[in-house]
């Protein structure tokens, strides 16, 4: 018999009547394809939150990496605009996903768009990755290259310190070398017939010690005088002896003015008129400021290393 418009009716209002009739007809209406759709949600969605927690290791990571060399700021910044297209591939697949559920009629093609999607995406994340742990290697590599380079640095340091000084022991000999050369008319506005002394001329020296009036450390300033001056001084209307206890340095500093002082004064002690003086090309201001205050002499002198 055929079904009628009143038949049809009777259906609808017997299936309002009666939910578990409308259970039983709905996959036969609708198909297994809407019966699959939760599983299939609740997968993309389980995927979508494992890239999600990948991507936050791996922004992580890279925060690592930017507070480690600040210098590698340009591959950083390269490597944020990578994840920033990435998230951005996110976003646009978080859309593709809404408009999947409100386009139920076309819910199997945009699944199957959406898990390839997902696929590239995930190669993507293992590709960034890979390139993290690449930079970090070589962020290792140019760390062990630079500390190579500063530990050659400071060794170079050490040795061309240790140059300087032989340089300038080597030039202080030549320059005493030179001062004592030219001492006559270095030194003749304070001396008359100035002559250079040694040591071993100065017998009251040798007696004092013998007499125990100098003591080791005394003796042992007296030997490592630079220079020591004879003559007669012109500053005394008896023009008596006088011996100039002479440091000289390139450039003169308050180190070298304390020195002769404490060297005259040994001198003084043995039984000599002496004078403390310095010499040299230059005298700094403190050296200058400390000679005037103790009456030692000084004798700057340009052309003396010619």
């Amino acid at each position: 018999m055929a079904f009628t418009v009143e038949d049809v009716q009777d259906l609808i209002r017997l299936l309002a009547e009666r939910p578990e009739w409308r259970a039983q007809l709905r996959p036969l209406i609708l198909g297994d394809e809407f019966d699959r759709l939760p599983r299939i949600v609740e997968e993309l969605a389980e995927a979508q939150r494992r890239t999600e927690q990948r991507l936050e290791e791996l922004a992580e990571a890279q925060r690592r990496t930017e507070q480690r060399l600040e210098e590698l700021g340009r591959r950083v910044d390269e490597l944020a605009e990578a994840q920033r297209r990435t998230e951005q591939r996110v976003e646009e697949l978080a859309e593709a996903q809404r408009r999947t559920e409100q386009r139920l009629e076309e819910l199997g093609r945009r699944v199957d768009e959406l898990a390839e999607a997902q696929r590239r995406t995930e190669q993507r994340v293992d590709e960034l990755a890979a390139r993290l742990e690449e930079l970090t290697a070589r962020v290792d590599q140019l760390a062990a290259r630079v500390d190579e380079l500063v530990q050659a640095v400071g060794v170079m340091r050490v040795d061309i310190n240790r140059a300087h000084q032989r340089l300038d022991a080597e030039l202080g000999y030549l320059y005493e070398m030179r001062f004592e050369r030219k001492a006559p008319s270095l030194f003749g506005k304070w001396l008359r017939k100035p002559r250079v002394v040694t040591l071993s001329d100065l017998d009251l020296v040798d007696e004092a010690e013998d007499a125990g009036k100098l003591d080791e450390r005394e003796l042992v300033e007296l030997r490592a005088l630079d220079l020591i001056i004879e003559g007669r001084d012109r500053s005394d209307p008896a023009q008596r002896p006088l011996l100039l206890a002479v440091e000289i340095s390139r450039t003169i500093d308050a180190d070298d003015v304390s020195r002769a002082l404490t060297r005259a004064k040994a001198l003084e002690k043995a039984g000599y008129r002496a004078r403390a003086a310095v010499g040299g090309r230059a005298i700094d201001e403190r050296a200058r400021v400390l000679a005037e205050a103790a009456g030692v002499l000084v004798r700057v002198a340009d052309d003396v290393a010619a």
